[in-house]
């Protein structure tokens, strides 16, 4: 018996699930942290019921998601709710039948690593374990569930979740997992366009992002999905002193927002579009042409696609971040245009940022 602490909300949908008949555990990345001493981003329910029988008993605050593999978001108030899914049957039936549900087991089978596919239930207190996640956990051992190879082939998305884990956890990769990685790294570039970017921002968000780039280049995947890096290191257009500063900085403060992350990560590869970290002050005001700003952000981030706001935003920030720190090396005040924009507070603090970093 294993007593986890759960939210009320929570535990209520479960018991309400679960007093209809249905087979219902608290699932995969909440059940790991609550096992690790550390508070779950959020809370994943699966169990037995079909998202229409999910719907029916949450008629007034549930939505049914997504297609391909629909889901059901069962709200607590506007803004949370929580993640409710139907146990997936085994992936080699995805796509040859229309509703592909499973058990409890084939449902952890096909998940990611088993630190992942533990299951939790809240009335025995019991941790369902099919895959000896909890061994691994405390272990600190990163393992993909069955044959790495082919669970990279089928999603390689997988090698950035196991390098994420073991970056966020200070976990090890263990042997099989990680040789599997360094040669199926390649696989990276099938993956589409914004569902990449969506998981670097992921990363480039978290306190792990230093030990997550270095994991990223130790595999090869980091030249893979940045061709360009190691052109750069060869022609040492790229100061690795300053990258790792920059990297360790983004780590360390977890006060900056996302767009200040991404204006940070975005300046280490400045020289990509021949920009040098410190702006010449003997110069004229340096000038980013909006066609560079482009080619830095695509090449980053690949694709705007259902973030436009938020990339156009953090290119401005970045363009008036770097003026900014041209007059601050100038000793002259900022100019009153660069006052008035919005993000005003957002450039002084990370001109600071530069200051220190850079000198």
């Amino acid at each position: 018996m294993l007593i986890l602490p759960v939210p009320k909300p929570e535990l209520k949908i479960i018991k309400r699930l679960k007093q209809q008949g249905y087979t219902t555990y608290l699932v995969g990345g909440c059940v790991r942290d609550l096992l690790l001493g550390l508070a779950p981003k959020d809370y994943d329910i699966g169990t037995t019921a079909t998202p229409k029988e999910v719907l029916a008993l949450f008629p007034r605050r549930a939505f049914i998601i997504g297609r391909r593999f629909p889901i059901v978001h069962v709200y607590l108030d506007k803004n949370r709710y929580v993640e409710v899914s139907t146990f997936r049957g085994k992936e080699e039936y995805d796509g040859k039948i229309k509703e592909n549900y499973g058990t409890p087991e084939e449902d952890a089978l096909r998940r990611d690593l088993t630190i992942n596919a533990l299951f939790y239930d809240v009335f025995s207190k019991e941790i369902i374990d099919y895959v000896g996640g909890l061994e691994d956990l405390k272990a600190g051992i990163i393992r993909v569930i069955g044959d790495p190879d082919q669970r990279f082939l089928y999603d390689p998305v997988r090698m950035l979740r196991a390098i994420r884990h073991a970056s966020r956890l200070k976990f090890n990769i263990e042997t099989t997992t990680w040789e599997a990685i360094l040669r199926n790294s390649h696989l990276i570039r099938k993956v589409a366009w914004e569902r990449l970017r969506d998981e670097i921002l992921k990363d480039l968000s978290g306190f792990w992002v230093a030990d997550w780039f270095g994991l990223f280049k130790k595999s090869g995947i980091l030249y893979q999905i940045y061709p360009f890096y190691l052109k750069m290191e060869k022609e040492k257009s790229v100061d690795e002193r300053i990258v790792w500063s920059f990297l360790n900085r983004l780590s360390q403060d977890q006060s900056l927002s996302l767009e200040e992350r991404i204006c940070l990560f975005a300046y280490i590869f400045l020289p990509l579009i021949n920009k040098p970290y410190r702006p010449l002050s003997f110069q004229p005001v340096p000038v980013f042409e909006r066609k560079e700003l482009l080619c830095l952000f695509f090449a980053l981030f690949f694709t705007f696609r259902f973030n436009r706001r938020l990339f156009e935003r953090s290119m401005d920030l970045l363009r008036d971040v770097y003026k900014g720190f041209y007059f601050s090396q100038k000793k002259q005040p900022f100019p009153k245009k660069l006052q008035k924009k919005p993000y005003f507070y957002q450039m002084v603090r990370l001109i600071e940022v530069l200051k220190q970093l850079l000198g």
